[in-house]
């Protein structure tokens, strides 16, 4: 091996001479004197900047080489096995360019008793500097094509652009030999385009090689008085990048403690996931008074209705319909809602308020209400609290289906949320697909607006139909209510 450490102050080389051997009889021919310089780029590790000097013949015994820095330095060559020789590495490139500068570098042999000038310019070679895929990135499965930068001056006898593609165990997949003005590669197979796997690992690596060459003179006792100058030049780029996953397509189907889920759809089985929906006709009295309302839940939790009564105790409903309003909200499992709305009838002097506020439990299976009423029928002056406490719920809350159909560009079509027993709501929405880590997220809603699921890092697997869900978590909000769960 041929090694000089470089010191903090390459510049200030000095030669470093041993006692010069007894002269050989054999003929001094110097037939070769090569500088190579090698700038390996790699994104996993430090980037690797190399030289070389060798001087190559026969009846080589010692020889120093003179670089030309500033000042200039003198730098004793290594014998090994006949060949003279030194090998540099550099931190930098600024440290490898102010060490071995372009210029005249004065090759003396056999203790100065031959010498050559190589005129060293080096070439203007420039780095691959790959663009795509980037250090670590993750790119979907399939081909790919490599992007760098193009060698324009790689294009004499000796030079090359080369290109080579590494699976995780280093395997090579495929290299190919490319043009001065290549600016892209894409790997093939057999068959074409080499179609990279799913979720695995890979290197590749683009080098550009361009080598100079000329006669020098060898002044001295050089029997044919001439050696082969090769001046070489590397640059490369490695880079690692991975491939993600395909993106998944199919029906999506969730079921929440629904009683009789779709075939094959994801069932989670939390009552605390079901939803109120208190819409309906309730009959009570205030103050002896028959009175009936009628309520509508909407999608985002408001309430909406009418009321009607019998304040003249005739059978008949003679004051109203008037409107009610309120809201339900709530989440994990209870709700409360309060609605209210007034009762009034000129013809009877009626002017009467009345509001209903409910706490309803699931994990109690209880609803709790307190009805008030004020106000005054004819000279009469009304005002009642009246409490009441059912168990079980008097209106059982509902399981419901979230289904989907998802295209592998992400598109969502058909998303509907079903409650028990029969109530929909159409959805849009959009899916983003994570193929680094293979999850799902998106965001659907109703329009207009009340009821909203949001999906996050959801794994799917589209063997199957509906596709299973193997993880993620979802959140949502209907009928005022809202609610979490981790997924499958």
């Amino acid at each position: 091996m041929f090694r000089h450490p470089l010191r903090s102050a390459f510049l200030l080389l000095m030669a470093s001479f041993a006692a010069a051997p007894a002269a050989r009889a054999a003929v001094l021919d110097i037939t070769d004197a090569k500088i190579s310089i090698t700038i390996a780029r790699t994104t996993l590790a430090q980037d690797d900047l190399d030289a070389t000097i060798r001087v190559e013949g026969t009846g080589l015994n010692n020889g120093t080489i003179t670089i030309p820095t500033t000042p200039t330095s003198t730098v004793a060559l290594d014998n090994v096995g006949g060949t003279l020789g030194l090998d540099f590495h550099f931190t930098s490139e600024a440290q490898l360019n102010a060490a071995l500068p372009n210029g005249t570098y004065v090759l003396k042999v056999n203790n100065d008793t031959n010498s050559a000038n190589l005129v060293y310019t080096r070439p203007a070679v420039p780095s691959p500097a790959i663009s795509f895929p980037s250090g670590g990135e993750v790119i979907p499965p399939g081909p790919v094509t490599v992007e760098f930068t193009s060698c324009p001056i790689c294009n004499q006898i000796g030079d090359s652009v080369n290109a080579v593609l590494d699976d995780d165990m280093m395997v090579e997949l495929d290299s190919e030999a490319l043009t001065s003005s290549s600016n892209s590669w894409t790997p093939q197979d057999m068959s074409g385009d080499l179609q990279l796997p799913e979720g695995s690992a890979f290197t590749t690596q683009v080098t550009h090689k361009a080598v100079r060459q000329a006669n020098v003179t060898v002044t001295g006792t050089d029997s044919d008085n001439s050696l082969l100058f090769t001046n070489t030049f590397i640059q490369s780029d490695l880079v690692d990048f991975e491939t993600g996953f395909n993106p998944p397509a199919g029906h999506f189907c969730l079921a929440a403690n629904h009683p009789a889920p779709p075939s094959g759809c994801n069932v989670l089985s939390d009552p605390a996931l079901q939803l109120f929906d208190t819409s309906g006709t309730t009959a009570t009295t205030v103050a002896g008074h028959d009175v009936q309302y009628t309520v509508s839940v909407g999608a985002d939790g408001n309430l909406t209705g009418t009321a009607v009564a019998d304040l003249d105790d005739n059978a008949s409903n003679e004051t109203g319909p008037l409107p009610l309003k309120g809201k339900l909200g709530g989440g994990n499992g209870t709700a409360s809602s309060k609605l209210s709305f007034s009762l009034t009838n000129m013809g009877l002097a009626a002017k009467l308020k009345v509001s209903v506020t409910d706490s309803l439990s699931i994990p109690t299976d209880t609803r709790t209400r307190l009805q008030r009423a004020s106000g005054s029928i004819g000279g009469t002056k009304i005002k009642e609290d009246v409490p009441s406490t059912d168990t079980p719920l008097p209106d059982a809350p509902l399981g419901w289906v979230l289904e989907y159909d998802l295209a592998a560009d992400g598109t969502i079509s058909a998303a509907t949320l079903k409650l028990e027993g029969g109530r929909t709501f159409t959805l849009t929405g959009a899916n983003k697909f994570n193929i680094a880590a293979n999850t799902s997220s998106l965001k659907l809603a109703s329009n207009p607006k009340g009821i909203s699921v949001q999906l996050k890092g959801v794994g799917l697997d589209d063997s199957t139909s509906p596709m299973t869900i193997t993880s993620g978590a979802i959140s949502y909000k209907a009928l005022g209510q809202s609610g979490r769960s981790d997924l499958p």
